[in-house]
């Protein structure tokens, strides 16, 4: 047999999970499944082409082994998948240990389309351990077609990782005290994670969320904030919903509204213990209903109108399912049940049943049809009637920003060296000197770009004050007189930079005579093919130390410990960071060929696309690989019309945009849907605490899968059990 494996080979990273299918019977049904290739190209053969054909039934039959699993599986949340994931890959590891490591062989013959047999060789398929473990496999297909053998193989790595995270929520807040907002408009999902009892969230002054809301804690709410349900940006198919676990309060005039019709699983209100209103309340709108659930209802003031039912049902401790009706105006369009008492002071108009377990007060005020009216009901709590569960916690954050800086394994990060080589005098460099070298100084860049999406490419120039091509740090060490301005700084990501860390010299002040204007350009060939994400990303760290220590996992928690993080102070005023493919179509030529200055607002006709279907005439991002990695007790102040593109996970740190940000911002939603927006963020905010001032939006993207961001969030006692293709071989 020749020996050239350099002849077919093939790098298919990414981790593909297994079905419940027996191993053995997996075997045997993709075997069949190169049968119709061998037959259709059987009576093409002669003896020029043996071996030809061996190979050819080889790598089919193998392929279509491998192609199989991708094709029949997917990642799962559903318990029992996962056992049988996990007995699938057990199995697979059975047969690779067998005859000392040696592995189990199954040889195949081929069938005609006759049905008889035909004469035209056998294959074997081996599985076995390569090396000492059966954590790494080795699957092989010989075949022998009329005396010529042809083999190949495909290795294989076993893996039993934890839950890749999951980033649904555009700001996410994961501290234990309570927040208040001022005019903060979320494009997305926003979330309060920590389950800490007694926290009070407070929205004020036009406070808006188009998407979904979670909190752990209770919400206060005046002076005219908005929630619009809308389909969910990471599963369009999925709705909105809103969820608080303790209690919602009223004061001010507060609408939940929806653009979906009702469907199960989606549109309502649950509210954990009591919900309170003194003046106005909307739920919902007609052919948009949004159900509410609660444990406790007092509703009073002036006006409260539903579309859709409303629930109160018994809830832990003092909650009885009781429910008070005495508002100027109140309407239900919809059912109503009360698990325990309902008391009316003033006209309750509903259009549907009213169903109390418990007696009714003031029945006569009730405006229903008489029939229509139960008292001492059994409520069947099925179906749509059912209470939606508040989750006991959301998925915790195992790993922080400490550990991507200092941890050894590999599994956790793939940016510590770069971060250490900061601390033991081996990376020096800053942004200036990429400044002492005249090739990265008053830089070019003309690539050729797809701008409309059809396919067609077009050569596009942008220029830059500086280029930066590697890790460094970002000190105050720059000039003004050439960089200050508005200066262009193009950060170019590629194969030979590898993932590009920036640390933020500690202290670092700029302010709005600066206002620099960050590029960030990822070129890195190797891709994702699940996701499409390039290997290498760019990080913004803080100048956190290397004094951390790393103290391993808490056992109760199951998160990871450190200490020794040093505190970080950031100030930015009218810092701007985009990513180079949206920067280049966000702008027209008169702004991307200057290397200083405001670039001003976004050129007409452009339109941000940040949901998870592509929609005519606008431009939807790639996952961000522009990640900010901020340590414990770091604090970030960005003002003064300051924007970022980018992820932020700052778990243990307070992120401060109080910015009216970029303006004339158009962003679209899945029916194509527009709104002109002053936009400070596109992606994810992670933060112990949020600070925002003025009226501006934060807007969803998710952060790249290659990022260290993917191994940082998961319950510890979840994992995908599967297997990374390492690659294929020809022998």
């Amino acid at each position: 047999m020749k020996n050239t494996p350099k002849r077919k080979q093939r790098n298919k990273p990414g981790v593909v999970l297994f079905t419940a299918v027996a191993v053995m019977l997996m075997l045997s049904i993709l075997l069949t499944a190169t049968v119709s290739y061998v037959s259709v190209n059987r009576t093409k053969t002669n003896d020029n082409y043996k071996s030809k054909q061996a190979y050819l039934t080889a790598s089919s039959t193998l392929e279509s082994f491998i192609n199989q699993i991708k094709t029949d599986t997917a990642p799962t949340n559903d318990p029992t998948a996962k056992a049988q994931q996990k007995k699938a890959i057990e199995n697979l590891k059975k047969l690779a240990s067998a005859n000392s490591g040696k592995g189990t062989t199954t040889n195949v013959s081929y069938n005609g389309v006759d049905g008889k047999s035909d004469n035209i060789g056998t294959t074997k398929i081996t599985v076995a351990q390569e090396g000492t473990s059966a954590k790494y496999i080795v699957v092989t297909c010989e075949t022998t077609y009329l005396g010529k053998t042809e083999q190949v193989a495909a290795h294989i790595s076993i893996r039993s990782d934890p839950k890749p995270a999951d980033y649904t929520n555009t700001i996410e807040l994961v501290g234990n005290g309570g927040a208040g907002y001022d005019n903060l408009n979320v494009i997305g999902d926003m979330a309060g994670i920590n389950n800490t009892t007694g926290k009070v969230y407070r929205f004020t002054n036009n406070t808006s969320i188009y998407g979904s809301y979670l909190m752990y804690g209770s919400l206060e709410v005046s002076t005219q904030p908005l929630i619009m349900l809308k389909p969910s940006l990471v599963d369009e198919k999925q709705g909105s919903t809103v969820t608080i676990s303790e209690n919602l309060d009223v004061s001010n005039e507060f609408h939940i509204n929806s653009t979906m019709a009702r469907a199960d699983g989606y549109n309502y209100v649950n509210i954990g213990q009591k919900l309170s209103t003194s003046n106005h309340m909307d739920v919902g709108s007609s052919g948009f209903d949004v159900d509410l659930f609660c444990c406790e209802a007092n509703i009073g003031g002036n006006d409260y109108t539903q579309y859709g039912n409303f629930y109160v049902y018994k809830g832990a401790g003092a909650y009885n399912g009781d429910a008070t009706f005495g508002a100027n105006g109140q309407t239900i369009n919809g059912s109503l049940y009360v698990e325990g008492d309902l008391n009316v002071t003033k006209s309750l108009k509903v259009t549907g049943s009213v169903y109390v377990t418990g007696t009714i007060t003031g029945k006569d005020k009730i405006v229903c049809t008489a029939s229509n009216i139960h008292e001492g009901a059994v409520l069947s709590k099925a179906g749509r009637d059912a209470k939606p569960q508040i989750p006991v916690s959301a998925d915790a954050y195992v790993y922080y920003p400490e550990d991507f800086f200092m941890s050894n394994d590999t599994n956790v990060t793939t940016i510590s060296d770069q971060y250490q080589a900061f601390y033991d005098g081996s990376n020096t460099k800053t942004f200036n000197t990429f400044a002492s070298d005249w090739t990265n100084v008053d830089y070019t860049l003309t690539e050729l770009i797809d701008l409309t999406g059809t396919g067609a490419k077009t050569p596009v120039t942008s220029r830059y004050k500086l280029r930066i091509t590697s890790s460094c740090t970002w000190a105050s060490d720059l000039s003004f007189n050439d960089y200050g301005n508005g200066s262009r700084i193009l950060v170019d990501v590629s194969d030979s930079s590898g993932d590009i860390v920036i640390r933020l010299q500690n202290g670092l002040n700029l302010g709005a005579e600066w206002s620099p204007v960050i590029v960030v350009r990822n070129r890195s060939t190797i891709i994702d093919t699940t996701t499409g994400d390039r290997k290498y990303n760019c990080y913004f760290v803080s100048d956190s130390g290397s004094a951390i220590t790393l103290n391993g996992i808490d056992s109760v928690t199951g998160k990871s410990q450190h200490s020794g993080s040093s505190a970080c102070n950031y100030s930015f005023k009218g810092l701007k960071v985009f990513d180079y493919d949206t920067y280049v179509r966000m702008f027209d030529s008169s702004v991307l060929n200057n290397t200083k200055g405001n670039p001003g607002l976004p050129q007409s006709g452009f339109v941000l696309n940040p949901t998870s279907v592509d929609v005519a005439g606008s431009y939807r991002p790639k996952n961000s690989s522009i990640i900010f990695l901020f340590g414990e007790n770091t604090t970030l102040n960005a003002t003064d019309q300051s924007f970022f593109q980018g992820s932020f996970y700052s778990p243990q740190a307070i992120v401060n945009i109080a910015t009216s940000g970029l303006g004339g911002l158009v962003v679209t939603d899945s029916a194509g849907g527009k709104m002109t927006v002053q936009c400070c963020a596109v992606g994810v905010v992670i933060a112990n605490s949020f600070g925002n001032a003025n009226t501006a939006f934060y807007v969803y993207t998710k952060p790249s899968t290659t990022s260290v961001m993917q191994n940082a969030k998961g319950d510890k006692d979840d994992y995908a059990y599967g297997y990374e293709l390492d690659r294929y071989d020809h022998y």
